[in-house]
C-alpha cells in the first residue's frame, strides 16, 4: 500500500438491501455535486464495499487466490486506507453487506474513517418484484432469498472467487435493517423509500444536510429534477446500465410504491409478513393486510 495523507472521517455509507432506493440517490449525489451533469455509467460516487478492484488496487494482491473469510478479516483496513489515501473531504461508498463482524470478531465496516451513513429502506413487499427483475429470477425464489438468515447476493461459482464483486452477506431483509440501525459507532440515517417518493425535496434535504453538504436549496431542486425516474428510464433506454444484471430486461423497472398488490398472491405477501412483520410496523409498512386465498 502507498502512504497514507490523511486519517479524517469521510466515508458515508450508502446502506441498503438491494433494489431500495440507493441507486437512485446515487445518481441524485452525481447530479447535485455535479451541476446537473449526470450520466448514469459515470457515477461520481467511489464505488461499492466489494468491489475486487478497491481490494486489489490497494493491497497489490490477486484476491482470487484468498478465501472470502481472508477478504473480509482484510476489509476493514481496505477502507481505512482508502479514507487516508484520497484527499476528497467526502467518500461515498455503496455497501448491500449487512453490518456484521469478520472471522477477527471485528466490524467489516470500520469506524475509524465513517462520517456517517444513509440506510435506504424499502417495503419488503415492494422490494420482492424489483429484486426478482434484477436477479432475473422468480418471485418465490426472492422471497427465499429475503426470509434467509443466511442470505447472500453475488456468490461466488463453485465456491471460487472470481467474480468483479466479493459475496455479500446480507442476511434476511430485517436482518439486514435490524444490523444497520441498531447500536452502530457512528451515525445512521434512515430514509424510506415511499418518503424519497411523496416527498422528495424534503426528505433528500434532510440527507444532505445530514451528510453536511452545504449546498443552496435551488441546488438540491435541481438535482432532483435531474434525476426524475422517467429520466433514468430513458438514459438507460439509450445507452444501457453497466449495473443492470445481464439476466434483468432493465434496471429502472417502476419507481413507485404499492405495486406489490399487483404483483404477489396471497401466499407471497404471507411469507414475506410471518417473516418481517416486527422491522416492517417498525417503518411503517402495512402488515395487516388480507393474506389468505
Amino acid at each position: 500500500m502507498t502512504e497514507p495523507v490523511t486519517d479524517h472521517k469521510k466515508i458515508i455509507w450508502l446502506a441498503s438491501y438491494p433494489k431500495s432506493g440507493n441507486t437512485w440517490f446515487r445518481a441524485f449525489l452525481t447530479a447535485l455535486l455535479g451541476d446537473g451533469d449526470l450520466n448514469i455509467n459515470e457515477m461520481k460516487t467511489d464505488g461499492i464495499f466489494s468491489s475486487r478492484a478497491i481490494f486489489d488496487n490497494c493491497t497489490d494482491m490477486d484476491s482470487t487466490e484468498l478465501y472470502d473469510v481472508e477478504v473480509k478479516n482484510l476489509l476493514p483496513e481496505i477502507f481505512k486506507h482508502q479514507a487516508e489515501l484520497y484527499k476528497k473531504d467526502k467518500l461515498f461508498i455503496k455497501i448491500h453487506d449487512a453490518y456484521t463482524l469478520n472471522n477477527n470478531g471485528v466490524p467489516i465496516v470500520p469506524a475509524e474513517p465513517t462520517l456517517c451513513a444513509l440506510y435506504f429502506i424499502r417495503n419488503p413487499l415492494d422490494v420482492v418484484g424489483s429484486f426478482a427483475n434484477h436477479n432475473g429470477s422468480t418471485l418465490d425464489e426472492a422471497i427465499q432469498l429475503m426470509n434467509s438468515p443466511r442470505g447472500t447476493l453475488a456468490k461466488q461459482p463453485k465456491n471460487r472467487n472470481v467474480n468483479n464483486q466479493f459475496a455479500q452477506l446480507m442476511l434476511s431483509w430485517s436482518g439486514h435493517a435490524s444490523s444497520w440501525t441498531n447500536d452502530l459507532p457512528f451515525p445512521v440515517l434512515v430514509i424510506r423509500y415511499e418518503d424519497m417518493l411523496a416527498d422528495t425535496f424534503n426528505t433528500f434535504s434532510r440527507a444532505v444536510e445530514f451528510m453536511k453538504i452545504d449546498v443552496p436549496a435551488s441546488q438540491i431542486e435541481k438535482a432532483i429534477e435531474d434525476t426524475k425516474f422517467e429520466k433514468l428510464q430513458k438514459q438507460e433506454s439509450e445507452g444501457g446500465f453497466m449495473e443492470k444484471n445481464k439476466r434483468s430486461d432493465k434496471f429502472f423497472r417502476k419507481g413507485i410504491a404499492g405495486n406489490w398488490v399487483n404483483e404477489l398472491n396471497p401466499e407471497q405477501i404471507k411469507l414475506i409478513i410471518d417473516n418481517h412483520a416486527e422491522v416492517m410496523r417498525l417503518y411503517n409498512y402495512p402488515v395487516d393486510v388480507i393474506t389468505s386465498a
